[in-house]
């Protein structure tokens, strides 16, 4: 939810704009048909259609497609979103999962909860610590969250190949953009840009693939059983995208076969993620 300081803060500012501050789906239900500006997840077609004075919808997510419903395509209603917002946390906290996958936080904090630390463990068999540097990274969707998860990865010392919808034009950034978020207008140093149709070479040369990618009909469900298989073997798949680009029972079929080394996911199919799910 918006923090308490950043609501008053938008009430100062804005002192002719009656804010409404929603903390409930009852809430946003009862002051949604009178708001003209909506800043919020996606509250679905059931309150979207009462939404009738809407102008300006905006998202503080980067992709809006969970927003366009039926109801709002068919009224003039202004539709923003939050591109790059989250480029430098998101890619930090990216990084943060690639380096617990390859140092093995979980199994090193379980071991030490269940039992203590049996160092010599540590050193026998497929389950060793292994470094980033090297390591080439795959990121499926070069947008400003991919481009900033590559910037890092560099620094790591990996190889990064990335697959965008078109490779041949070069990446636009708005300058002011870049210098209110903080980011550099230098480009990462890829050793690829893959176009969609060079998917499978992404599979098979990542050591570790992060989905950055936008939920469309195209990315929906791409990352199945097919494309598990066609990865490298004991290869990372990291999901910071959204759930539905990969199908989690295929997802968990390779993790239990062991084709897959590890997953990091910080979305679902399904959320919030059900406790009868295999990933809970």
């Amino acid at each position: 939810s918006v923090p308490d300081a950043e609501v008053e803060r938008l009430k100062r500012e804005f002192p002719d704009v009656d804010v409404v501050r929603a903390r409930s789906k009852a809430e946003l239900r009862a002051a949604i048909p009178e708001a003209e500006i909506l800043f919020a997840w996606a509250p679905g077609e059931e309150l979207m259609a009462t939404a009738e004075r809407l102008r300006w919808l905006h998202s503080p997510a980067a992709g809006v497609g969970a927003f366009l419903t039926s109801s709002l395509k068919r009224r003039n209603v202004v539709v923003t979103n939050s591109r790059g917002v989250h480029a430098v946390s998101i890619s930090e906290h990216t990084m943060g999962m690639l380096v617990a996958l390859a140092r093995r936080f979980r199994a090193a904090v379980m071991e030490q909860i269940q039992s203590g630390m049996n160092r010599d463990s540590w050193y026998v068999g497929s389950g060793v610590p292994q470094e980033l540097c090297g390591k080439t990274l795959g990121i499926f969707g070069y947008g400003a969250i991919g481009r900033e998860v590559a910037r890092r990865a560099l620094a790591f010392g990996m190889r990064v190949i990335a697959v965008r919808r078109h490779p041949e034009h070069t990446p636009q950034w708005e300058a002011d953009v870049l210098e209110a978020l903080g980011l550099p207008a230098e480009e990462p140093r890829l050793h690829a840009l893959l176009g969609p149709d060079q998917f499978e070479r992404l599979l098979a040369e990542s050591d570790a693939i992060v989905v950055t990618a936008p939920l469309t009909a195209e990315t929906e469900g791409i990352f199945n059983e097919w494309a598990f298989a066609h990865m490298k073997r004991g290869a990372w798949f990291v999901n910071v995208a959204r759930g539905k680009i990969a199908r989690e029972c295929d997802l968990a079929a390779a993790l239990k076969s062991g084709m897959l080394g590890g997953a990091a996911l910080d979305v679902f199919e399904t959320e919030p993620l059900p406790r009868s799910s295999e990933h809970y």
